[in-house]
């Protein structure tokens, strides 16, 4: 995993930072607040370029539902078409975007059991953030996952990530045929079609937060030249 993608995949410390630095986000907030009594027109102005120059599409956090899902694929791909003017990569962002979106709501386990290090909000929420740089698209995910089953995973995950292109084809084929489907599962064939469909390495990170879970993190890259 190369530098880029590795700090791109903080999603986990990102949630640390949180618990860490409530009370003084409180208190920046706070202050903000006051200040756009003073000024609210010039506030929010550069409110809306920081978002901007850092272009981030869409950014969540909470609970993943159908109603959810739909609404963040509707949005990414509004926002695509005002963005993207090459039709083709386009198509692959899309394609992309609801891979990665399904397969947060498909495979998120919910933690069960009260546990000091995660919140109840916190338990039942997946992330979500999409950035755009001038070069290619990002599409990060992250969710809580019981640590038993990160085994597994990072054996599919890894085995897409050492076959080459033809080997892809054939594996997609091969696990459509033999694979164990479940309520839930797919055999890894949405990991199979990110790989194929972009042709990027698939990024990921298991960050252990207590004896039973983890946090997972994924990413893809979708270029855009």
């Amino acid at each position: 995993m190369d530098k880029e993608s590795n700090e791109m995949l903080g999603a986990f410390d990102e949630w640390k930072d949180e618990k860490i630095t409530q009370k003084n986000m409180t208190e920046d907030v706070k202050k903000k607040s006051e200040s756009v009594t003073d000024n609210p027109s010039a506030n929010s102005f550069d409110l809306y370029n920081k978002i901007y120059n850092e272009n981030v599409l869409l950014m969540y956090k909470g609970a993943i539902t159908f109603d959810l899902v739909t609404s963040v694929i509707e949005t990414l791909d509004r926002k695509v078409n005002m963005t993207e003017s090459d039709k083709k990569v386009q198509k692959l962002f899309y394609s992309a975007a609801v891979e990665c979106v399904h397969n947060l709501y498909h495979h998120m386990d919910e933690v069960k059991g009260h546990f000091k290090e995660i919140s109840e909000h916190d338990a039942k929420s997946g992330l979500i953030t999409v950035i755009a740089k001038e070069k290619y698209y990002n599409i990060i995910t992250g969710n809580f996952i019981p640590t038993k089953h990160t085994y597994d995973l990072k054996d599919k995950i890894e085995e897409v990530n050492n076959t080459d292109k033809n080997g892809l084809r054939a594996l997609y084929k091969e696990t459509l045929s033999n694979g164990e489907f479940s309520e839930k599962g797919t055999a890894g064939l949405g990991l199979i079609q990110l790989a194929r469909k972009t042709g990027e390495r698939l990024n990921y990170k298991f960050d252990k937060v207590n004896s039973e879970y983890s946090y997972f993190t994924f990413q893809i890259k979708i270029n855009r030249v």
